[in-house]
């Protein structure tokens, strides 16, 4: 799983066309199918999908399908399982990812009439909005073939991108929901991390997806677990290697993924730790005991 668009940077299916940190224009471009590619979105992203067709299911077993020419705008803090499926052998996607101050740049200079006061959506699905797929192609075109890197273009462009989707897209109030989109909001620390703790999150993430920072996060987890979050993430995740262990037969390395170790040497250790043997030796003492019984 990967925490986007942080891990994408290094990717070689995908081209930075802009960036400042973690504020950028990127272009992704398969050839073959990918599926079922986990991740955690930590910024806003709007996604121009150029080819083929993007598969997404939600953390809700909610399922969004966008195809070619279709939109999608994914509040940061989404975790999802994609699949990538080229058409005519080529998928090509272009994504604009950033964070609340260019929505407040773009806020202060549009007229909001009326807030709601139901929550903010999950996402934003504004299907096929006509010319845009000519504005990407025409951005790739002058920004990534004449190389034009400086970053002072890329706040402008998404800017750019905001305004038109304002004006395109009649039947949703966008900036309704970019609005409600900023408002200060903290995620549930005991339901965020019951469910997600078996993912290969690192700590700083944890806090980002959280709403918080690394002191604030740190100090919220304690005061309500009354130990630090990396002793708690330990005991739950070597907790749910055991019970996986207890119900069926699998391989040391398919374990420590299923419960959130990335490095494998490393729970490895975890685990000889808290139960005195290694998970090999572990699922081999359970085979012979249960050829005895």
């Amino acid at each position: 799983m990967i925490v986007i668009p942080q891990r994408l940077f290094d990717d070689p299916q995908v081209t930075t066309i802009l960036r400042d940190g973690n504020t950028c224009v990127l272009k992704k471009e398969l050839s073959r199918s990918l599926e079922k590619r986990e991740g955690y979105i930590s910024n806003h992203v709007i996604s121009i999908l150029l080819s083929g067709e993007q598969h997404i299911k939600t953390y809700d077993e909610e399922l969004i399908t966008v195809r070619a020419k279709e939109v999608l705008f994914i509040p940061r803090g989404m975790y999802h399982i994609t699949d990538l499926v080229p058409a005519k052998g080529k998928f090509k996607s272009l994504l604009f990812y950033f964070n609340d101050p260019v929505i407040h740049q773009f806020l202060a200079t549009v007229k909001v009439t009326e807030i709601s006061k139901t929550g903010v959506p999950g996402y934003l699905k504004l299907g096929a909005v006509p010319g845009l797929d000519l504005f990407a192609e025409s951005f790739l075109q002058l920004y990534q073939t004449q190389q034009l890197r400086d970053k002072q273009f890329l706040d402008l462009k998404i800017l750019e991108l905001l305004h038109l989707l304002n004006s395109l897209v009649k039947e949703q109030d966008f900036a309704n929901f970019l609005f409600r989109l900023t408002l200060p909001q903290k995620r549930n620390i005991k339901t965020f991390m019951e469910n997600n703790f078996d993912k290969p999150l690192k700590i700083e993430d944890y806090a980002y997806l959280t709403g918080r920072s690394q002191s604030t996060f740190r100090r919220d987890f304690k005061a309500f677990y009354d130990m630090s979050p990396q002793k708690w993430l330990k005991e739950k995740r070597l907790d749910k290697a055991l019970s996986i262990l207890d119900q069926k037969e699998i391989s040391v390395t398919s374990l420590a993924y299923a419960v959130g170790y990335e490095n494998i040497s490393y729970f490895i250790k975890e685990f000889k730790g808290r139960v005195g043997v290694s998970p090999k030796q572990y699922i081999l003492s359970k085979h012979r005991n249960n050829l005895t019984e």
